[in-house]
């Protein structure tokens, strides 16, 4: 008989090395800045996650929209994913601004026409996200940027590539 591709009894399977883990240290932040900020989800349910290392060298954080399986069984109508490493290394204020970024992209809108919410994700546009560089400037930003891009040794010019 011939070999194949399929694998055989004893072969290992390579994983990702990527580790995701549930994070109530994220989940306090947020609602600290929930509350602070006022912000309001409706219905909408939030899961808060650690990705060790990280979820790339280029991308620091990001919000999804939760899959039908995944609401399913989490409960989380979105997910927020932060890379671990960088988060260890930051301080509480910058941390508060990662995550204030990130729920500002949770968009859940009320359809009156159906009566149910529709679960959507904001772009990150300049207008929506003015609010943080108004209060709160933009420095936090430079610190994540400059955070990374150390934990991986980026060439400099390539710094400005990390982003939420």
């Amino acid at each position: 008989m011939k070999d194949n591709d399929f694998l055989k009894p004893g072969d290992t399977v390579a994983h990702s090395n990527k580790q995701l883990m549930e994070s109530p240290e994220v989940a306090k932040i947020a609602e600290t800045v929930i509350e602070r900020e006022s912000l309001d989800f409706g219905p909408a349910s939030i899961g808060y996650f650690l990705v060790y290392p990280n979820l790339s060298k280029y991308k620091a954080a990001k919000c999804k929209k939760a899959s039908r399986e995944v609401e399913y069984y989490s409960g989380h109508n979105y997910l927020i994913e932060i890379s671990g490493e960088m988060w260890d290394m930051l301080d509480q204020k910058t941390r508060e601004m990662v995550v204030f970024h990130q729920l500002l992209h949770v968009d859940p809108v009320y359809k009156a026409k159906n009566q149910e919410w529709k679960m959507k994700v904001r772009k990150p546009d300049f207008s929506d996200f003015y609010e943080i560089n108004d209060k709160y400037g933009n420095e936090w930003y430079k610190t994540v940027q400059a955070t990374v891009s150390s934990l991986y040794d980026l060439d400099p010019k390539r710094e400005s590539k990390v982003n939420l």
